[in-house]
């Protein structure tokens, strides 16, 4: 006889209609950790007429990937996302246009393509430090948030774009990113709703004149925002400017909403690790030399393995996208539970990532853990998703970890710096960035004189043509 699946094992406590809503959102993370040691890796909770259920672990984490877009939906499971953006926009399209959707902005973060990045994400980066100078303090997230708002805007619409606008672009898209409600009903008229909703219309029009400009002036050589304005479907059909619109904006609200705080938690991990810091320092001295970083190159920021290493290490212990959202759309078992169509599901990289079974000593920071050349070495398949998984997997996260390594090897390469405030994350179920202030004190370091590292065999090593025949 065929035995009966059950319920997920649902948490203790919760009130009356609320569910364990006011908890979740005091701290979600804790809950969810609480979860997981008193109930295992799948179990639910109520957040007022939602029945969550969570998944985790590598093997949950995979599923949930595979079945995304069969038996479970990531269009109904956030609504706001059609607010913001279009109800028929990526990956809340249907499959067939979220594939020509994705055909038309994937080629644009190719290994090829992000070779034209660096160098402004150099310049920035440098700018900032023109700005900081010798000594001083700065807050983490109001210091390297702007900057990586002037990284996306100078990449992916130009320089004179960026120019134009300076942190006004900053600031609308923070307006623009109080869209995503979670709980309260959208049609609310509240004021962080309305804020976001002037802040679409004002993007909108800044963006189609800036489309306008360049249909009528196209720059050459052609950059991101010249191609999207030139790009064609698969099939040769033009795309609608408003589609082209949207691309930018999604891929500068994701960067803004995880880049900054992914790369503020990297540098509290680094500055806490002073260990590693000094491996961090020896890779890029050993391949920029003695130089400060402005004219640090695609070969010289690939190379930087240990870099990738750290970089990964903070994702898992700071996931900044701390859990992740799909709604059932059929009846399902998982693991002998009983999953109902409409029920949510939640995976949490907040927590799966310091599962002891999964990573070893999961509290502590060891960026080594990821180093394939480790006899020891584990690194399981889908066991670190702080940027998503399977076809919906972050487009922009190979420009995302590229932007963050640039950004931290030339700031550890011109200054000595340390923490003033202890690191706390932000109360509540927001983005999960560093609480401000999170202050660093900072003074220039002199550069020990070192030669750079031949270019011509960073390229090769790392699978490219010769250094000379990639710029012909």
């Amino acid at each position: 006889m065929q035995a009966v699946a059950m319920e997920p094992p649902a948490l203790d406590g919760g009130v009356p209609f609320l569910g364990h809503l006011t908890s979740f959102f005091k701290d979600p993370v804790k809950l969810l950790r609480d979860g997981y040691n008193t109930r295992g890796p799948i179990y639910s909770f109520r957040m007022g007429g939602r029945k969550m259920v969570v998944m985790l672990g590598p093997d949950n984490n995979r599923f949930v990937f595979q079945e995304t877009d069969k038996l479970l939906s990531i269009r109904e499971s956030m609504p706001f996302f059609h607010k913001m953006f279009s109800p028929d926009f990526y990956s809340f399209a249907e499959m067939e246009e979220y594939l020509r959707q994705r055909a038309v902005i994937m080629p644009r973060f190719k290994a090829s393509a992000m070779k034209q990045y660096v160098p402004v994400m150099a310049e920035e980066v440098t700018a900032l430090c023109h700005r900081l100078g010798d000594s001083g303090e700065f807050d983490l997230i109001p210091t390297l948030g702007p900057v990586v708002m002037d990284i996306a805007a100078h990449s992916f619409m130009g320089r004179d774009f960026k120019q134009k606008l300076g942190h006004e672009f900053f600031d609308l898209f923070r307006d623009f990113s109080g869209g995503m409600e979670f709980v309260l009903p959208l049609w609310l008229p509240t004021k962080k709703m309305r804020r976001s909703q002037a802040a679409k219309k004002k993007l909108h029009r800044i963006l189609q004149a800036w489309i306008d400009q360049r249909r009528a002036n196209p720059v050459e050589p052609a950059d991101f925002f010249q191609d999207m304005v030139a790009s064609t479907y698969p099939d040769g059909r033009p795309i609608p400017d408003e589609l082209i619109i949207n691309l930018i904006l999604l891929l500068v609200w994701a960067g803004h909403e995880t880049t900054a705080g992914q790369v503020s938690w990297a540098m509290i991990d680094i500055l806490q690790n002073p260990g590693y810091r000094d491996v961090l320092r020896d890779e890029i001295g050993s391949l920029i030399g003695s130089a400060s970083g402005a004219d640090l190159s695609w070969e010289q920021a690939i190379a930087m393995q240990k870099m990738d290493l750290a970089l990964r290490e903070t994702e898992r212990l700071h996931p900044v996208a701390f859990t992740m959202i799909r709604k059932a759309a059929a009846d399902f078992e998982r693991d002998g539970y009983q999953v109902r169509k409409g029920d949510w599901i939640l995976l949490a990289p907040s927590v799966s990532h310091r599962m002891s079974e999964v990573f070893e000593r999961p509290d502590d920071y060891d960026p080594t853990r990821f180093d394939t050349d480790r006899a020891d070495a584990k690194v399981e398949s889908n066991s670190l998703i702080g940027f998503g998984g399977g076809m919906h997997r972050c487009a922009g996260v190979n420009f995302a970890r590229m932007e963050m390594k640039v950004l931290v090897a030339i700031l550890l390469q011109r200054y000595d710096m340390e923490l003033i405030d202890e690191p706390r994350p932000i109360a509540g179920a927001g983005t999960y960035w560093p609480e401000q202030p999170c202050r660093v004190r900072y003074k220039r370091r002199v550069i020990p004189d070192r030669a750079p590292a031949d270019i011509g065999a960073l390229a090769a090593a790392a699978g490219c043509p010769a250094h000379g025949e990639a710029a012909n």
